[in-house]
């Protein structure tokens, strides 16, 4: 008798170790970091969840008080209390970590636990940080659309009276040229001559100030020609093109760039190409590939001015062409700072920048993942260490994305690696 209720004691407890860890594995295997709590606020439950998101591993956190460690769980005052005094589940909560500089973004809730007389309690906490990113974008990019409907009306309202302002410029400069001869003859019939109003102008320094008028009335219609282009919803055809040929097309393009020119000094730094010479042409639209060269040019000419280096080590840009499958690679690689991990995958996200700001929207690198990934079919995606440089990688179908998505089902997310 004693040993049949021996047995019968030995398979019960085996049978409540074999449930007790089969729900520990349930609570271990949710995605939330769940913390349970006594009635005293001691933690009786610490899941997987809870050690990842908070770095605690469960043997240090299980029998402390969560007062013990709000540091790590910074939870609305009260909420807790509230939770158990009307016994039944808080509304969600925000509350934010920083760590290492970066944001991260969690919702609470609360849940109460009645086991008769005594109530405790279950938290939840999710990581709510791309939650949260995504609904950010979402609002950028409804304003975004909002502003690029509104340019477009401004731009056509500006090109006129900007016409006249650089028409009215070049027409000045050339009045006061002393080597048209109507100038000077207008100019003895007031009963002087080109060379006084010369010098006067030189003593003066007139000419420097028409010609600063002339160059900024030029960049603003350059910038008044970009916002038309960008609000034109009209597709460009797709044609042949070798990309050896286009690539410098672009590099001559990004070399005439005011920006490039008055800022980064594109023109000292070194381009090295390394073409496939036996790269066919590829079906592509023209305009929009040479707009994602010129976006990764200026992005590397950027990293390059921001980085000293040694006097040996010009700042150099490397261009190179190949076949890898049966998809054309092209590459854009630079010597510069280089990239974090963090910076790495974010790099893609629409409005991410690490420029200060007023210096860039952070819609350059975004866009042209769009470009080359939906409108071609493609990949772009981007190599990068600390102090080793960058380096994006195109890829891109021969036959144009007409006849089959290239890579379709395995493209990756902006930011991650192929």
């Amino acid at each position: 008798m004693v040993l049949r209720e021996t047995t019968e004691k030995i398979r019960m407890e085996a049978r409540l170790r074999t449930a007790h860890n089969q729900l520990q594995t349930m609570i271990d295997a949710m995605p939330s970091a769940l913390v349970g709590l006594a009635p005293d606020g001691t933690i009786t439950h610490w899941n997987t969840a809870a050690g990842l998101m908070f770095g605690l591993e469960a043997a240090e956190a299980l029998g402390r008080p969560l007062t013990d460690i709000r540091a790590l769980f910074p939870e609305p005052a009260g909420l807790i209390e509230e939770c158990l005094k009307n016994r039944r589940p808080t509304a969600s909560r925000r509350f934010n970590r920083v760590t290492e500089g970066s944001t991260s973004h969690y919702e609470l809730l609360v849940y109460p636990l009645d086991s008769g007389d005594e109530t405790g309690a279950v938290i939840r906490v999710d990581d709510a940080t791309e939650r949260v990113r995504l609904q950010e974008i979402m609002v950028q990019t409804e304003k975004m659309m909002s502003v690029g409907g509104l340019a477009a009306g401004m731009a056509h309202e500006i090109n006129n009276p900007l016409g006249g302002v650089v028409l009215g410029a070049e027409n000045i400069l050339r009045r006061l040229s002393p080597d048209l001869e109507p100038n000077r003859r207008a100019a003895l019939a007031q009963g002087t001559d080109m060379t006084v109003i010369t010098g006067y102008l030189e003593q003066r320094k007139v000419v420097p100030l028409v010609e600063g008028v002339l160059e900024s009335g030029l960049r603003a219609a350059r910038i008044v020609a970009d916002m038309l282009a960008f609000s034109r919803s009209g597709h460009s055809e797709f044609t042949p093109t070798l990309l050896n040929e286009l690539l410098d097309r672009t590099v001559a393009l990004a070399a005439n760039d005011y920006d490039l020119k008055k800022q980064y000094d594109f023109r000292h730094i070194e381009i090295v190409r390394d073409y496939d010479p036996g790269l066919g042409p590829v079906v592509c639209q023209v305009n929009k590939i040479e707009q994602v060269i010129l976006n990764l040019l200026k992005n590397a000419a950027q990293a390059l001015a921001g980085r000293p280096r040694p006097a040996d080590e010009p700042p150099r840009i490397t261009l190179r062409t190949g076949v890898e499958g049966d998809l054309a690679r092209v590459e854009v690689g630079d010597n510069g700072p280089g990239m974090d991990e963090t910076t790495r995958r974010r790099v893609f996200e629409p409005f991410f920048t690490t420029k200060p700001v007023g210096v860039g929207t952070g819609l350059g690198l975004s866009i042209s993942y769009f470009i080359i990934t939906d409108n071609h079919r493609g990949r772009l995606s981007v190599d990068s260490q600390p102090g080793e440089g960058s380096r994006f990688i195109i890829h891109l179908p021969f036959s144009g994305p007409g006849s089959r998505r290239a890579g379709k089902g395995s493209d990756p997310p902006p930011g991650e690696d192929e």
